[in-house]
């Protein structure tokens, strides 16, 4: 690709713009779709993320523009150069949020401590790969693009795994979600009831309370006449 400090458009273009080469492209990137799309997959950005963790957002952004113009509906003529540049957009996107950018690195991270511990580069009980000799991209370029193969492969494993993860933890929620909805409208008819139940015996309770009223009435009066006139002396 053309160096990114002297990016020229129309040379890049007349360069790399082949119809066979727009056509890979896109391919590559609609494979990625049936797997667990990672965005550093799918803008196909060089080693450094996979084997040193370094990903800048000048390097996102010269990546994408590159892509961006390959890809385009108007310039691919693709069947499905739409769905291929809405997936490398996305990517874009999701790699410029810092937030989801320091994720992604984790995780590659993971992904690369338990390659090199397969590989034997580092000890079995090592928590980083920092300053560990890597091979020559030039001189031992087969080994050098093997690992990060591997290192590629292995941070695929692991979003599937945080896949599942998520969809088991939404399904949790979801069903934790649903009976608490039931409870509430449990509670809510059974106070439905309640009042509406209430509210029946009011009269009941009413008529009750009459009687029980003129019949204290009754009998005070039956008290006051047992008892008739106080006589003088």
């Amino acid at each position: 690709m053309a160096s990114d400090d002297n990016f020229n458009i129309d040379t890049y273009l007349r360069v790399e713009s082949t119809s066979f080469t727009q056509d890979k492209e896109a391919e590559r990137i609609l494979a990625l779709a049936d797997k667990a799309a990672n965005p550093l997959e799918v803008l196909d950005l060089d080693h450094k993320p996979w084997l040193l963790g370094k990903l800048e957002e000048k390097d996102i952004k010269a990546t994408y523009r590159k892509k961006s113009l390959l890809l385009h509906p108007d310039k691919c003529k693709h069947p499905r150069a739409q769905d291929a540049f809405e997936m490398l957009k996305k990517a874009e996107n999701e790699l410029m949020e810092e937030g989801k950018r320091q994720w992604l690195l984790g995780l590659v991270g993971e992904a690369r401590i338990a390659v090199f511990k397969r590989k034997n580069l580092i000890k079995q009980n090592a928590t980083t790969t920092n300053n560990i000799p890597l091979p020559d991209p030039e001189k031992a370029s087969q080994e050098f693009n093997i690992l990060v193969a591997a290192v590629k492969v292995e941070t695929r494993k692991l979003l599937v795994d945080q896949g599942q993860r998520d969809s088991v933890r939404l399904k949790n929620e979801v069903e934790r979600k649903k009976e608490e909805e039931i409870r509430v409208a449990d509670e809510r008819k059974r106070k439905l009831e309640n009042d509406k139940t209430w509210e029946e015996g009011r009269e009941v309770r009413v008529n009750d309370w009459r009687k029980f009223v003129k019949k204290g009435d009754a009998a005070a009066k039956k008290k006051r006449k047992g008892n008739g006139p106080e006589l003088l002396g």
